[in-house]
């Protein structure tokens, strides 16, 4: 049994610069540590904002830049991990990516978004190439990015990694809830895993965003919802909740019995 407190970030949509995004993380993962957390979740492209063309580009991080240092030192200094939504700046192109820092201020994954949904997107990104799996704090984690948890064969792939616990950076627009209200915990139930999905926050009546973040059990079941304005929301990982659950019944396993191409090789190719 493997236990880690998870906390989701649910910031303020915004367009600012890096000294503004590292001066508002500041505080929450101070706020986090505070309350016992040992890893912190931004929402998509948290550094740049979401939706912007020129803003992306002017926030775009390369490896090692000074904004992503700045972002290992917070982590190392308040002793919480990272997932920080970011614009990546590699080769030329551009990636929507999610760095993830250990507590130490390590970088030990960089998840480079698959599902790239609209115009905005398409313009500005590249594609990565899927889910990869690793260790944080002795839970085995995986990472997706807003649209991506829409096909289930993503966080399926995750699941045949062997992943505990799915971590979700988004941009939801208010008018399809329906992801953060049935697909994420359904995402959760399907594969036995528990999901940490931080959305931005709706401000206001014409907000774009959903301010729906959540964390989702192995059981399909929301453990924690966001109110909608800025928040942050904690639980706590259980791994032997993942285990109880499959010892269940286990959907992994029995989809091997009957549909063997959609089995680890087939997912993982």
């Amino acid at each position: 049994m493997t236990l880690l407190n998870l906390a989701l970030f649910q910031a303020r949509p915004a367009f600012r610069s890096a000294d503004e995004v590292l001066s508002d993380l500041d505080p929450a993962m101070a706020r986090a540590a505070a309350a016992g957390a040992k890893l912190l979740v931004t929402p998509e492209l948290y550094v740049s904002g979401y939706g912007s063309a020129d803003a992306v580009w002017a926030a775009a991080q390369a490896p090692g830049s000074s904004s992503l240092r700045a972002a290992e030192q917070l982590a190392a200094r308040h002793g919480v991990g990272l997932v920080l939504g970011y614009p990546e700046k590699s080769g030329g192109v551009l990636y929507n990516s999610a760095a993830v820092f250990d507590c130490e201020g390590h970088l030990i994954s960089n998840y480079r978004k698959v599902a790239l949904p609209n115009d905005f997107e398409r313009d500005c990104f590249v594609p990565g190439t899927g889910p990869e799996v690793f260790e944080f704090e002795g839970v085995r984690c995986s990472v997706l990015i807003c649209y991506d948890i829409e096909f289930p064969e993503l966080a399926r792939r995750a699941a045949f990694l062997g992943t505990d616990l799915l971590l979700v950076p988004t941009a939801l627009r208010d008018q399809w809830r329906v992801v953060s209200d049935a697909v994420v915990p359904s995402r959760a139930y399907e594969n036995a895993m528990f999901v940490g999905y931080c959305d931005f926050a709706a401000e206001g009546s014409g907000s774009r965003f959903s301010g729906t973040s959540s964390i989702c059990g192995p059981d399909g079941q929301h453990i924690c919802r966001a109110t909608g304005s800025e928040d942050l929301i904690l639980a706590t990982i259980d791994t032997a909740y993942v285990h109880r659950r499959k010892a269940d019944f286990d959907f992994l396993q029995d989809l091997k019995r009957f549909a063997p191409a959609l089995t680890p090789r087939a997912l993982t190719a």
